[in-house]
């Protein structure tokens, strides 16, 4: 198992809004796994959205920690290959989330819509 391997590994989760949010991160911060507690439906899109993005902060935060435990001694000293590297996966980690998130904020402000009629 190579070190990219490993990061993709490491699961952490984190929840938010009393529960109603879950979210699964991998330890290269991708999105593995996101869980609506069906009453998080009726949050307004605005609350569910930074419900998610809290949900995520955390669940990266802790995958971050737990990567960064794996990684070995001599990885961690300054390399502008690996600063590259870590840069490129922070970057494409952001675009992802974003996303993400835009699609859920298009849905909730549409289940918003429905709930109206």
């Amino acid at each position: 198992m190579d070190l990219l391997d490993e990061f993709v590994a490491v699961r952490e989760t984190a929840t938010a809004s009393n529960g109603l949010v879950t979210v699964e991160v991998d330890g290269t911060s991708d999105l593995t796994g996101l869980k609506l507690d069906p009453r998080a439906l009726r949050m307004p899109a605005a609350e569910l959205a930074e419900a998610i993005r809290e949900a995520f902060g955390r669940a990266r935060a802790a995958a971050r920690q737990r990567a960064t435990e794996a990684i070995p001694e001599v990885l961690k000293q300054d390399s502008l290959e690996l600063n590259s590297l870590i840069d490129k996966v922070k970057a494409d980690t952001q675009e992802g989330v974003s996303g993400l998130l835009a699609t859920v904020n298009e849905l909730t402000q549409r289940l918003d819509r429905l709930k109206r009629q």
